[in-house]
């Protein structure tokens, strides 16, 4: 099994993030955050913020507490302290990660650094984590809400109809899951064809209500920021934004032949993409399959990402990363 080596622990804040700017390991995490999170003159205070979250993964909260006292990075009391709320970095999927040889293969093809890229995966999922799992963000309209509802009914291969919080009817044929998809998508592209025409409002709020939905031309997209409701990105916005940024890093770098392998190694891109998503447990072993039963190419978070072309990635705020997207 491959090894990891240790990323030091820095005692840096936030915004002495330049103090860890020559650490090796955090290459790759550099060149994403500068991208993704930019902060003071382009220089992220990202690298940090991981850093010390990946540093205090396994203490305890008093442990926590004592070392930002060392850090003066919190002026409060231990009590205090513990009312603060608290995600822990989740690195459970090292072992998963080490141990599947076709990621390994590809990784190596694309001559990476297995350590460096295994810190690149955790900040990148802690941050996705971070803006998309119980965020202090935005309250969704109706339309935003439906919008989520029908990115997974697209991908939906049952649906489970509930009366009173108890299960009532399961719906498991394929043909007639797909009438309900491409009814519903009639739905959206005929609402979608209404309001973005060049017609006046009185003629767009006769067509909606012909469909029954004169009330919504009113409530418009933009997202209200609240404290005190929490909110999580659906799974399948989770893939798009861990895609998104995986892509960026690997989409100047060229994979390689790897002497004496004797098996097939994949240098696909998106197919290492979806093999991560493996891996961190957003999606189970059919992301990990290069090729379905039938020997067709893997196509499923390609079609997923298709979806949100003319698509608009959702305002979040990060807890942790101290960003608004």
């Amino acid at each position: 099994m491959y090894q990891i080596e240790e990323l030091p622990d820095f005692k840096v804040a936030w915004h002495e993030s330049y103090k860890c700017l020559n650490e090796p390991l955090l290459e790759y995490v550099w060149e994403v955050a500068n991208h993704f999170l930019p902060d003071y003159e382009d220089m992220s205070a990202a690298p940090a913020i991981f850093a010390n979250r990946y540093a205090e993964r396994n203490l305890s909260v008093e442990e926590r507490y004592e070392r930002t006292q060392e850090m003066r990075t919190f002026k409060g009391t231990l009590e205090e302290y513990k009312k603060r709320e608290y995600r822990k970095l989740d690195d459970s999927f090292k072992e998963k990660f080490l141990t599947n040889e076709d990621l390994q293969n590809t990784i190596e093809a694309y001559k990476l650094d297995v350590s460096k890229f295994w810190y690149l995966l955790l900040f990148i999922y802690d941050f996705i984590e971070d803006i998309g799992t119980n965020a202090p963000t935005l309250n969704k309209s109706v339309l935003e809400d439906f919008s989520y509802f029908h990115a997974n009914l697209l991908e939906a291969t049952n649906i489970i109809l509930k009366k009173n919080n108890k299960k009532s009817y399961v719906i498991e044929r394929e043909d007639t899951i797909r009438i309900i998809q491409a009814a519903l998508q009639h739905f959206v592209n005929t609402y979608s064809d209404i309001i973005h025409s060049e017609q006046d409002r009185e003629a767009m709020i006769k067509q909606l209500k012909e469909i029954g939905l004169e009330g919504f031309i009113r409530n418009d997209l933009s997202s209200k920021i609240s404290f005190t409701d929490k909110f999580s990105l659906d799974i399948s916005y989770k893939k798009w934004k861990f895609t998104d940024m995986f892509l960026f890093f690997i989409e100047r770098r060229k994979a390689t032949t790897i002497p004496n392998k004797k098996v097939k190694v994949s240098k696909d891109k998106m197919m290492l993409a979806s093999r991560l998503i493996y891996t961190v447990g957003y999606d189970g072993k059919r992301y990990n399959e290069e090729y379905d039963s039938e020997g067709n190419k893997n196509r499923m978070l390609s079609n997923l990402l298709r979806r949100y072309k003319n698509e608009k990635f959702p305002s979040v705020i990060a807890n942790n990363y101290m960003v608004v997207s």
